[in-house]
């Protein structure tokens, strides 16, 4: 079960709004993919608010648009004239059975432990002909870190600790569109590598991402600077060469209401 405490502390961190390389990157993905379609949205859901370049080309391209943006903690983030903001319960997502054209989702529905239920009350919150679109990590995503942490648990702890959320398995989610009706569902996997010449950077930049395992069960004790030292040789014996690598995997998931 996902603690809710913790991911509220997590959302609630102080963000430079928009500035995250990583969702920047993953946000072009979602505009490509809208830039395609020629039919009009005017009433836009935004789950997650990870950044600002989905929500700004939506206003440039439908300047009457409404965009309301919800997240599970709102306290990270100014209200703008022109944008509603909602506090929603990711396990119990209600929104006053609002319709909207367009719900979008950049590296945040994942954070749920109920995808089924979520899945089931966004195709609800759609309008006839509505358009679904989402970008959650896939079991690839940053497996250099990954690894190098189990590799630095096993060093200092003689065991490994869950480090990030688990993954939602791709067969599940198709699964779940055709279940809830979703029409002409599809799932592409994305990938994209970044090199850092520091590794500190490396590491500010994934925990940015609200990755870090939510888990109920999750360690309760914060890593000193002895893990971090012994993290980075980890990391540099297998993932660097002149940098440190990085890969970003994800699944854009999109689909229409019939």
């Amino acid at each position: 079960m996902i603690n809710k405490k913790y991911l509220k502390i997590l959302r609630s961190k102080d963000r430079i709004f928009g500035k995250n390389f990583i969702y920047n990157e993953i946000s072009k993905y979602i505009i490509d993919s809208l830039d395609i379609l020629k039919v009009p949205f005017d009433n836009i859901l935004q789950l997650g608010i990870n950044d600002n370049l989905v929500a700004n080309y939506l206003k440039e391209k439908f300047p009457t648009c409404s965009i309301t943006s919800a997240d599970i903690e709102l306290s990270a983030f100014t209200k703008e004239s022109d944008q509603k903001l909602i506090e929603i319960d990711l396990e119990d997502l209600q929104i006053n059975n609002n319709k909207f054209d367009l719900v979008f989702s950049n590296f945040f529905c994942q954070l749920t432990s109920n995808f089924d239920k979520l899945l089931e009350s966004i195709y609800q919150n759609l309008s006839s002909n509505g358009f679904f679109i989402a970008t959650i990590p896939s079991n690839e995503n940053i497996y250099q870190l990954i690894n190098s942490m189990y590799e630095t648990d096993n060093i200092l702890y003689r065991g490994m600790y869950q480090r990030v959320n688990p993954t939602l398995d791709t067969n599940d989610v198709f699964r779940l569109l055709k279940l809830y009706n979703f029409d002409a569902p599809l799932i592409n996997n994305n990938n994209f590598n970044i090199e850092y010449s520091v590794f500190k950077k490396l590491l500010d930049d994934v925990k940015s991402l609200n990755l870090s395992y939510a888990g109920k069960d999750k360690r309760k004790y914060f890593e000193n600077k002895k893990y971090f030292v012994y993290l980075e040789k980890q990391f540099k014996k297998k993932y660097y060469k002149d940098n440190f690598n990085l890969d970003i995997n994800f699944n854009t998931i999109c689909a229409w209401k019939k």
